[in-house]
Parts: structure tokens; C-alpha cells; sequence
């Protein structure tokens, strides 16, 4: 048998100690709660006490030899579980977590859905709750297209609007694997929606605009892009073709078969762009804005990093972490912003809602996040103290990097929407033949493989944009 403390003497620690009571098999034995409730320590619950406050665990779990801490307070700040996610790190106690409030929302409540605590448990977001009916209403009857359906963002914007029944869900990517993976995750969670996956690449105008015209969607959400800054520093003429000129061909595609709503996903990396990424970002922002019409609203949706998202920061250090360390990052200064994907995807959705055409929505991320303070918090969720069991070290800033990102620029005026974590700018656009000027002359330099003139060009347009790497 193992001892076991349950942190948190509520409604979900209540839960947990009956279906444990109820379950001999699991070989779990309860010791008692703690909780931070001063009128609950020293009660009994169940037949069990409530043996102090969170203050008092490192002395319990020593006391009273517990083996495993299950923290069962789901509204609990990211601070809170830290704390106590540290001090069972160093006694070498295992620890596992009930799932958030948008877990039990969703009704996954039970003891079976006990899991370990995620580095976003830890981060301090508050949960969003969707509105739901207005969602619902707003995807009733409608066909969703979503490009780069496979990815991190793209796949999670695939779930939420698939639980909202639209008339049907295109999804459209280049990566062979991960379409095949999404087929098999979303038909099995969806058995009665309408879903058709396509393997295309944004570039290739005539096949796009084929899957346009057979499949007329009414909203396109546009996630398909190259993100990684250093690769992208590398191979400019790549972030070009992706993000610029196979932006431009799904936006014109989209006006012309008069798709209602255009949802361009952007990412903080577009503010004061350093790098080719952030700037060929910033570009496909602008050519939403050139091309919106009450026919097709074009709206931008911009925010900072998100959690586990693949090739992210979190996989990475997960991977080091799995190989006994080091975990290397470039800088000890070095911020970002983070929020999870199911959050920053359910503000994407409520942004296209809101969205009337031109704006740029930019989701508020909270207050920016060390690094070396995630690495550490990383470590600790894998059972380990930094700087003893897993080392980490700096390796140098990278090219195209930024110690500190910023979510808008000093141009970009923010102002509140009705959605309390959602921001609405106008954002400076781009001179309408600058730009397409522009356009043309990326689709030359690529033909001809001038591919030394692509940051030149970018700089002819965006004049903040440093004309070689750093």
C-alpha cells in the first residue's frame, strides 16, 4: 500500500478520497488532507483529518512517511502548485494533479483523469471558459478550412471547432504523417462530423484553388507557416515562399470565391521584426489588411509562444531532461511570452467572432516568463533539482533571436474589446504598391535564386528590418 496525501480538503479532494476508498485494487492509502482553508485544518473528513496547511507539508510528508501527494484543488493558482510541486521534489515524494476547472468544465472530474502536473499547471493563467452558444451559433452550418491543420495550433483549432458540429471541417496540410495522425485522433472523437483531409501545399495556386472552389468554405483559418527564426534566418527564400507568397495566394483565392471570414494566425515575432520570420509575419498581416472587403473579412490574430507546441522550448527541454541534461539555453535574461494552446486557441475562435474585417487582435499572454525560471520548473516536474541532478548552461544568443519579445509595436494602439483578454489594433499598413511591388519581386529573386537580395527587399519595405543577419 501507498501513503497518500491529498492537498485540498474541497469538493475535488473529497471526490478523489471516495473513489480511492471505493477502489482496494489501486493499493492506495489515504493519510489525510492538507488545505489553506484555516476553518478546515483539524476537521474530519470521512473519517480523515485535516492534518495542516500547505506551510506544514515538508513536515508531514516526513511524519507521516507519504509516498505520493495528489493535488486536488482545480481553481489553484500556477504559484500555489509550484510551491508545492518543489518541496515534493526535494523530499523525492511522487506527485500527480486533478485536472483545471476547463477539465471538469468538460467533465473529466474523476480519479481516472488524475494525471501528472503539466508545466502549464505551474505558469499562473488563469483558465478561459469558452462561451459556448456563441460559438455554437457561430459555426452552425458553416465549412471550416483550416490550413496548416497538422500543427500544434492548427490541430487544437481542428478539436474546439469540431465539438461546435459545423457543416463541415477541410483540413489541409502538407505534412503526410501528421494528417494521417489527425484522421486517426479526430474521426475516432467525432464519428458523426463531416471532415475531408487534404494533402496540399499553400504555394501551389492552382491546386488550392481548385480545393476552393469544390469545397467553398466560409471561414479559412490560416495557420500554415514556418516559425523556427534560426532556420529561417538560414533559408529566407523558404519563410518567403510559405509565409509571403503562399499567404498571398490562399488571401486572393479567398476573396475571389468570397469567403466570409479569413483568419490569419500571426505570432509577437511580428512587433519590430528582428528576424526574416517575424517579418514575412508581419507581411502576411499586411496583405490581410490590402485585401479585406465587406465581401471577405480579413482579421490577424497575433500572440507569443505557446506551450508544447512541436519543436517548441517544452520539447526540447523535456528531451535534455530525458538524457540526464545539460538543458541549454542561449541567455540567462532571456523572456517570452507563453500560453497554453486550448487557451490560445479558444481566443482565435472568439477573435474571429468578434472580428469585423481589418483588425489585428492581439491575445493578452500575461506577464512575460524567464526562460531559465521554465527549465527549472521543467525540471522539477521530471522529479529532479536543478543545478544538482540536471545542470543548466548558456549557450549564446542566436541569430535573429531577441532577449525580450514585444506583442505590438510603438505605432500599434491597443484598445479593450468586450473579451477581457483579447486586444484590438489598427496596426500600420503597408503602402498598397510597396506591397505588391514587394510580391513581385520576392516571386524574381526565388525564380532566379538571388536569394542574398531576400533581407535587402524585406528592409525596402520594412525599414526597421536590419538588410543582413545578425
Amino acid at each position: 500500500m501507498k501513503n497518500v496525501l491529498i492537498i485540498g480538503a474541497g469538493i475535488a479532494g473529497r471526490d478523489v478520497l471516495k473513489e480511492i476508498l471505493a477502489s482496494p485494487d489501486m493499493e492506495l492509502r489515504v493519510i489525510g488532507f492538507i488545505d489553506e482553508d484555516i476553518s478546515k485544518v483539524g476537521q474530519i473528513i470521512n473519517g480523515f483529518k485535516v492534518l495542516g496547511f500547505g506551510k506544514d507539508l515538508k513536515k508531514i510528508i516526513s511524519g507521516e512517511k507519504i509516498e505520493e501527494v495528489i493535488i486536488a484543488i482545480p481553481s489553484a493558482e500556477g504559484r500555489s502548485i509550484t510551491r508545492y510541486v518543489k518541496i515534493c521534489t526535494e523530499a523525492r515524494v511522487g506527485f500527480r494533479v486533478v485536472p483545471r476547472v476547463k477539465e471538469i468544465i468538460e467533465g473529466r472530474a474523476k480519479l481516472e483523469f488524475v494525471r501528472k502536473v503539466r508545466v502549464e499547471d505551474l505558469l499562473g493563467r488563469p483558465v478561459v471558459k469558452a462561451d459556448v452558444k456563441t460559438l455554437k451559433d457561430f459555426f452552425r452550418n458553416k465549412k471550416i478550412l483550416i490550413t496548416g491543420a497538422a500543427g500544434s495550433i492548427g490541430s487544437e483549432l481542428t478539436r474546439q471547432i469540431a465539438a461546435y458540429k459545423p457543416a463541415e471541417l477541410i483540413l489541409l496540410d502538407w505534412w503526410e504523417n501528421g494528417i494521417f495522425t489527425l484522421e486517426y485522433e479526430i474521426r475516432s472523437l467525432y464519428p458523426k462530423n463531416n471532415f475531408s483531409f487534404i494533402i496540399a501545399n499553400i504555394q501551389d495556386y492552382l491546386k488550392i484553388n481548385s480545393i476552393f472552389q469544390k469545397y467553398k468554405p466560409d471561414y479559412v483559418f490560416h495557420a500554415a507557416a514556418y516559425k523556427h527564426v534560426p532556420l529561417m534566418e538560414e533559408f529566407p527564400e523558404e519563410a518567403v515562399k510559405n509565409n509571403v507568397l503562399g499567404s498571398f495566394n490562399l488571401a486572393q483565392i479567398a476573396l475571389k470565391n468570397e469567403v466570409d471570414k479569413f483568419i490569419i494566425i500571426s505570432t509577437d515575432k511580428a512587433a519590430n521584426p528582428v528576424n526574416v520570420m517575424g517579418a514575412t509575419k508581419l507581411i502576411a498581416e499586411g496583405i490581410g489588411q490590402m485585401l479585406n472587403s465587406v465581401k471577405t473579412n480579413f482579421i490577424s490574430v497575433r500572440f507569443g509562444n505557446v506551450l508544447d507546441s512541436y519543436g517548441s522550448v517544452v520539447q526540447i527541454f523535456r528531451k535534455q531532461i530525458e538524457e540526464g541534461g545539460p538543458i541549454t539555453i542561449t541567455d540567462k535574461r532571456m523572456t517570452r511570452y507563453f500560453m497554453t494552446i486550448p487557451e490560445a486557441v479558444n481566443l482565435i475562435l472568439k477573435a474571429a467572432f468578434l472580428g469585423k474585417g481589418g483588425e489585428l487582435f492581439v491575445l493578452d499572454m500575461g506577464k512575460p516568463i524567464k526562460i531559465v525560471h521554465l527549465a527549472e520548473l521543467m525540471i522539477r516536474l521530471s522529479g529532479y533539482i536543478p543545478g544538482k541532478d540536471i545542470k543548466i548552461v548558456y549557450s549564446g544568443k542566436r541569430k535573429g533571436e531577441k532577449i525580450n519579445e514585444t506583442l505590438f509595436n510603438k505605432h500599434e494602439k491597443l484598445t479593450y474589446t468586450k473579451e477581457g483578454k483579447i486586444f484590438v489594433s489598427r496596426n500600420i499598413e503597408f503602402d498598397k504598391e510597396k506591397l505588391l511591388h514587394f510580391i513581385q519581386k520576392m516571386k524574381e529573386i526565388i525564380d532566379t535564386s538571388k536569394i542574398n537580395l531576400v533581407r535587402r527587399e524585406i528592409n525596402s519595405l520594412i525599414p526597421s528590418f536590419p538588410p543582413n543577419a545578425k
